[in-house]
C-alpha cells in the first residue's frame, strides 16, 4: 500500500460525507470510478454505482464514471477501473464484495492503484473487506458471524461499520479469531478513517472508536497504526 485508503462507516454519499469525499477527490486529482460489487448483479449494482457518480459530480468531479459490472464483463470493467485515480467501493454484502473482487481480479486493480499512489475509498462492506480481517455476517458459523481474512490492503485493521457501540455478537466472533495486534475500528455512518503513511486519521462527521482499547479518535485526530496499544 502506498496511496491513501479511506475506510467509511456507511450511509455513503450522504450530506455529511461531502467534506471528507471532497478531500479524497482533491488528493486523487484525476478520474473517479465507482464499482458497486457489494450489490447484486443488475439493478442493485447500477443504482449504487450511479448514486456514487451523482455524488462525486456534485462535488465538482470532472471525470467520474461507473465501471461496468466485472462479474458480467470483466475485460470492459478492468479497462475502466485502471483509469481510476480514486476508486470507490460502496456498501452492500461484504461476502458478495470479497468474492467478487477475488473472482474477477479487481482485487489486483485495487492494489496496483494504491501502489501507483492512487486513492481507494470503501464504505461499510467496501471498508470491511479492505482490512486484513473482516466479519462476514451473511456467512454465519453457528450463532456467530464468520470472521475471515480480508484483502489485506490495510493488513492490521478490521472495520466494524455503522458503529453505535453495540455489535456484541460481531465483537465476540472477532475476539475468538483475530490476533490481538489487529486494530478494530468502530466507524459510525458518514464518518471514516484515512489510512496514510502508517497513520490513522478520523474524518467525517463523528469520532471513530478503537474498540479493543475503548479509545476514540475525534474528527481530525490521528493515531499510529498500533493505536490500540497506545
Amino acid at each position: 500500500m502506498t496511496g491513501p485508503v479511506c475506510l467509511q462507516g456507511g450511509a455513503e454519499f450522504g450530506p455529511r460525507c461531502r467534506v471528507m469525499d471532497a478531500d479524497l477527490l482533491a488528493r486523487a486529482d484525476g478520474p473517479v470510478v465507482v464499482t458497486a460489487l457489494a450489490g447484486a448483479v443488475g439493478a442493485d449494482y447500477r443504482t449504487a454505482s450511479d448514486n456514487g457518480v451523482r455524488h462525486f459530480r456534485s462535488l465538482g468531479a470532472a471525470d467520474v464514471v461507473a465501471a461496468p459490472d466485472a462479474r458480467e464483463d470483466r475485460e470492459a470493467a478492468v479497462a475502466v477501473l485502471r483509469r481510476a485515480r480514486l476508486l470507490v467501493l460502496p456498501g452492500g454484502s461484504p461476502t458478495r464484495l470479497l468474492d467478487g473482487l477475488r473472482a474477477t481480479g479487481v482485487d489486483a486493480v485495487v492494489r496496483d492503484l494504491l501502489a501507483d499512489g492512487g486513492v481507494v475509498s470503501g464504505s461499510s462492506a467496501g471498508a470491511m473487506v479492505l482490512g486484513g480481517w473482516t466479519v462476514l455476517p451473511d456467512r454465519s458459523r453457528g450463532a456467530r458471524p464468520a470472521v475471515e481474512r480480508g484483502l489485506g490492503v490495510v493488513e492490521d485493521l478490521l472495520v466494524v461499520p455503522h458503529w453505535t457501540g453495540g455489535r456484541a455478537d460481531w465483537l465476540d466472533a472477532v475476539e475468538a479469531v483475530v490476533p490481538g495486534d489487529v486494530t478494530v475500528l468502530g466507524i459510525p455512518e458518514q464518518s471514516g478513517v484515512l489510512v496514510e503513511d502508517g497513520t490513522l486519521t478520523a474524518v467525517g462527521d463523528a469520532a471513530t472508536t478503537l474498540v479493543r482499547s475503548g479509545r476514540t479518535l475525534a474528527p481530525g485526530a490521528s493515531s499510529g497504526r498500533a493505536g490500540e496499544a497506545s
